[in-house]
């Protein structure tokens, strides 16, 4: 009789759910096997996949796990030891003579003659690297130490390209960088020693005169430098010429007791003859305040006649004790200061046209010149022994004896002229008792330039006048011999005026002069005149006037 061989079941996961679906579906009711199918799938899909919890739990363990096996892995593994990729045999073996010669002083120890080559080459390692340690880009990773935030900017600085360098405004002390140009008045040179030198206050034109009988103005561009205009005066040498403010006018002086000016508006020459109730011989010195108010004359015995620069009438007259040498003003022209040959120095104020202050300019026997820079910081006084003493202008007012600043010796004769910069880092100082007697001072550190003037140069012989441009990018010295030198100042670059700025003050008159000169049939001649003997010579007059007009409108250096 066969006997049936038993089927042996192995119990799986498999055939357990398979047997409990079994039973479940014997206890499922009637009517009830579609919600009873929805509930199964969801417990079979819990119970193999698991619930949404545990999911991201299991998710969380395993990473975990990960990251620990790794970070003990790296934990136990040493470091890699970089090692060279070529070693050179000869800078192991040999050896190296040790004399007594200075560069062997740090690598030698004791009185050994005689070292191996690698105890050489550690020996100038070590005393390289205390000198210069080695830089963050040479290190290897694990000797870099963590940057700052200071090293981080750095860092991004140099992962960038650009101009990261920056000229500074402000002028350099030690030297100066001058550039000499064509000489002012080379067109048309003097035969005598030139008395005044000044550029225009809004235009790019210089005027010269001296003692032959010439006003000259010229138009400024440093390289041909033309002639705008020349006028002669019969009988008149110019001690000194000024612009007025408003640059309409050239106001001259001379050994008369009388004085001149030219209406370039006009195109005419006028004569103011003697003032009456004034005792003085010679009108040759003067000054022109900068808010267009006053001409100011010197006179003997102190006196410094105010006069209205309209109207040239005598206002009022000023008096200090001994002869006045020199005067200056304030930018905005209410204070006049003047130094004389006492040695004090007088402070007015021109509104109630009175001294309200005087104080004693330490060491000096004689005053000579006097300067104040235009932003009212300092106040130079140039004395007869060549020292010019440079005051801080917040002192003197509180003292009779201040302290100067700073006291210049570089002169060795007496100081005849003293001028700052419109930016009052140059002061120029100058003695026409000496050759090449003129000197440049960097104001903000108080040393003098070292490179001007130079030694090899002869136009420069002895120095009459001086003036820089209004925006200080020419400098121009007046010498015996009659030349204008010219120097172009690198520092400071062309600057254009605002044309609105000058719209006002010059398009109405620049028009009217036209029109003047326009009916003007003989152009070697002026339409008006008030002194006969008095010509004025030009190729083309009408020309000549046309082009100072527009000269008024362009921008100065």
């Amino acid at each position: 009789m066969l006997r049936r061989k038993r089927n042996t079941v192995v119990n799986s996961p498999t055939t357990q759910v398979k047997e409990s679906l079994k039973d479940k579906k014997a206890n499922v009711p009637l009517g009830s096997k579609r919600k009873s199918k929805k509930a199964e799938e969801e417990r079979l899909k819990k119970l193999v996949l698991g619930g949404d919890g545990d999911v991201l739990q299991t998710l969380e363990e395993v990473s975990k796990k990960v990251e620990d096996e790794s970070h003990s892995k790296k934990k136990r593994l040493p470091p890699k030891k970089k090692v060279p990729v070529w070693n050179d045999d000869d800078d192991v073996r040999g050896s190296v003579q040790i004399t007594k010669e200075r560069r062997y002083d740090l690598i030698r120890r004791g009185g050994e003659s005689k070292i191996k080559t690698d105890q050489y080459t550690s020996r100038l390692k070590t005393e390289f690297e205390k000198v210069s340690a080695a830089p963050n880009w040479a290190k290897l990773p694990s000797e870099k130490v963590q940057s700052s935030d200071d090293d981080s900017d750095v860092d991004d600085l140099l992962q960038k390209t650009g101009n990261y360098l920056v000229t500074s405004s402000s002028l350099p002390k030690g030297l100066i960088d001058l550039k000499q140009c064509t000489d002012a008045n080379k067109e048309q040179p003097s035969e005598s020693k030139l008395k005044s030198v000044e550029f225009h206050p809004t235009a790019q034109v210089i005027l010269t005169a001296g003692m032959n009988y010439t006003l000259s103005l010229f138009q400024v561009d440093g390289k041909l430098n033309p002639k705008i205009q020349s006028v002669f005066l019969d009988g008149f040498p110019i001690h000194s010429a000024h612009f007025s403010s408003d640059g309409l006018e050239v106001i001259m002086g001379s050994r008369f007791k009388n004085f001149q000016y030219y209406d370039m508006m006009a195109g005419k020459i006028v004569n103011v003859p003697k003032i009456k109730g004034l005792e003085e011989k010679m009108m040759k010195k003067f000054r022109v305040s900068p808010d267009g108010r006053f001409i100011v004359f010197l006179g003997k015995n102190g006196g410094m006649h105010l006069l209205s620069a309209k109207s040239k009438e005598w206002i009022h007259t000023l008096s200090m004790n001994g002869e006045v040498k020199d005067i200056a003003f304030s930018k905005d022209g209410q204070r006049m200061y003047s130094h004389g040959v006492e040695g004090d120095v007088y402070i007015w104020d021109l509104d109630r046209r009175d001294c309200i202050h005087r104080f004693y300019d330490e060491g000096c026997t004689k005053g000579t010149s006097i300067a104040l820079s235009p932003n009212g910081q300092y106040l130079a006084c140039g004395s007869y022994s060549g020292v010019v003493n440079i005051y801080d202008t917040q002192t003197i007012l509180s003292s009779r004896s201040p302290t100067p600043v700073k006291a210049i010796m570089n002169l060795t004769t007496p100081c005849t002229h003293a001028l700052f910069n419109c930016s009052s880092e140059i002061l120029a100082i100058s003695s026409f008792y000496a050759e090449k007697a003129v000197k440049l001072v960097h104001v903000p550190s108080m040393t003098v330039f070292s490179n001007f003037p130079e030694r090899k140069v002869d136009s420069l012989r002895i120095p009459t006048c001086m003036d820089f441009s209004l925006n200080s990018g020419y400098f121009s010295i007046g010498t015996h011999r009659g030349s204008a030198l010219l120097y172009r100042v690198q520092h400071y670059e062309n600057r254009d005026l605002n044309a609105s700025e000058l719209q006002g003050q010059t398009t109405e008159n620049v028009e009217q002069m036209l029109d003047l000169h326009t009916m003007n049939s003989n152009l070697s001649t002026p339409i008006y005149t008030d002194v006969p003997s008095i010509t004025t010579f030009s190729y083309s007059f009408q020309f000549s006037i046309i082009k100072f007009a527009f000269m008024l409108s362009t921008p100065k250096s």
